[in-house]
């Protein structure tokens, strides 16, 4: 989830913005965009996205403050949006409920603001209240199809939401949404996932069951729950589009990959805010929405085989081959992240070349037919994501036949550095495709003595037997562990 409006430079949050970070970060969020409001802020809200790698902000001046813009204050925002850490022109806008700057002052400057974002390519994050006439003639005025962005907090009619959406611009909705006397679940209903968005607006708008107290990041889960409701949709869905979107109009895809990857190998399991009474609060925890126990699968491996002989001369005599192999494997989940896991794979393959020991000079030994049974220990590091990284290691018994003569079988170890899966729920279980790159092992174990011509025997120290796995697996719907 992306948080695209965030007030976290506000003074509310002075006492715990590590707290608040953590809690929205272990809730599932990837990035928070923070919007500047007024020149005063611009340095901090810029300070706070250069503090962590998952927050952006935007630079703007809101309406609320349109009468401290000047030329030298414009100039600045402009400046500023060549940071690498600012990804739109916000909050800027109209509001005509306060009267905090004269309705001609707040109109001037927003159209200032609409043409530095035009000619720096970038988004707007739009503040509009009570200002729907104006506002709409103002973007109609000056989009030229260089013009992209968001009207956040969208608390208007169908009829306005498809003006919006037809000019090109996006609509994030916040805590308001799930207030009992909401009148926006038909505009929710009304505007297509893909042109919506998430937001807290935090500290501000804070959503039921939490309403009446201040907002924060963590939150954000609650909102989209609201749009998956009134979409008659899944909150994994809702979750799914509102971060593309988010990504694709902030331009955050290429700086997010680490993010994703780095919550998707490390993330815990989600929790939610939940009040116990006035003075207490507690954690809890959501339903694993993955969960799996047993599962069995086929897989198909580009087998890589390398046997290393060495005799009294010091020589090495390596053969190496590739094949490419069935294999099915049966896993059970000790926990959501532990799991056994048994599983075999088979190679063969014509054109297995071996150096002569005498000569120096290739030979061939075919075909060399080999084997591999496997008991690991998986670790799943990531089980509540949709995209999976796992590790696993255990113990291997290797057979190796070449000339389909005289099979050998060796005990070694195996290891996997990392596995790739991905979760696709259905009513019936979790089908898991996976990709990984499995290395057994034979070193140092066996002694035997095998005969390279003319008399001479070279004790055998080991192999090694990598497989890149391609699989799916199908785990059935019992009961979470």
């Amino acid at each position: 989830m992306i948080d695209t409006h965030c007030h976290l430079d506000h003074k509310r949050f002075d006492n715990d913005r590590h707290d608040v970070l953590e809690r929205a970060f272990a809730s599932g969020i990837t990035h928070i965009l923070v919007p500047a409001i007024e020149p005063q802020k611009f340095h901090t809200v810029l300070a706070l996205a250069e503090s962590n790698q998952r927050i952006v902000c935007a630079m703007g001046i809101h309406p609320h403050h349109a009468h401290q813009a000047t030329n030298a204050t414009l100039a600045q925002v402009e400046e500023l949006s060549y940071n690498e850490n600012v990804c739109a022109i916000g909050e800027i806008g109209l509001d005509y409920h306060y009267h905090f700057a004269p309705h001609d002052v707040q109109r001037h400057v927003f159209r200032q603001q609409l043409r530095i974002a035009k000619k720096r390519r970038l988004p707007v994050i739009i503040h509009n209240r009570e200002s729907d006439e104006d506002m709409m003639r103002i973007l109609q005025e000056e989009q030229d199809g260089a013009l992209e962005g968001v009207l956040h907090c969208f608390s208007g009619t169908p009829e306005q939401a498809h003006r919006a959406l037809h000019l090109g611009f996006h609509l994030s909705f916040t805590g308001n949404i799930t207030f009992p006397d909401s009148s926006l679940q038909e505009t929710v209903a009304s505007t297509p996932l893909d042109r919506i968005m998430l937001e807290t607006d935090a500290p501000y708008m804070t959503p039921v069951p939490h309403r009446g107290k201040r907002n924060e990041p963590s939150f954000i889960r609650f909102i989209a729950e609201a749009i998956a409701q009134a979409h008659s949709s899944t909150l994994e869905n809702v979750i799914q589009y509102t971060s593309i979107t988010a990504q694709r109009l902030f331009r955050l895809s290429i700086l997010i990959v680490g993010i994703l990857l780095f919550s998707a190998l490390w993330c815990s399991p989600i929790q939610i805010h939940a009040q116990t009474d006035d003075t207490d609060e507690e954690y809890t925890e959501l339903p694993h929405p993955f969960p799996k126990v047993i599962g069995a699968g086929v897989c198909i491996g580009a087998n890589t085989l390398t046997d290393f002989t060495t005799g009294g001369t010091g020589f090495i005599t390596p053969y190496a081959g590739q094949a490419l192999g069935p294999g099915a494997s049966l896993s059970f989940f000790l926990s959501h992240h532990w799991a056994l896991q048994a599983s075999y794979i088979y190679g063969i393959n014509y054109a297995v070349t071996a150096i002569n020991p005498q000569t120096g000079m290739p030979r061939q030994i075919n075909p060399n037919e080999h084997q591999a049974f496997d008991i690991s220990v998986l670790y799943n590091t990531n089980p509540w994501n949709i995209l999976n990284f796992y590790f696993l290691a255990g113990a291997s018994y290797l057979i190796n036949n070449i000339n389909l003569e005289g099979a050998r079988g060796y005990v070694g170890f195996h290891l996997n550095f990392i596995g790739l899966g991905i979760n696709i729920k259905t009513p019936i279980g979790i089908i898991y495709p996976n990709v990984e790159f499995r290395v057994n092992m034979v070193v140092g174990l066996q002694n035997e003595r095998k005969r390279y011509g003319q008399g001479d025997e070279r004790p055998l120290y080991g192999f090694v037997f990598s497989v890149p796995r391609i699989g799916v697996h199908f785990f059935p719907n019992f009961s979470s562990p």
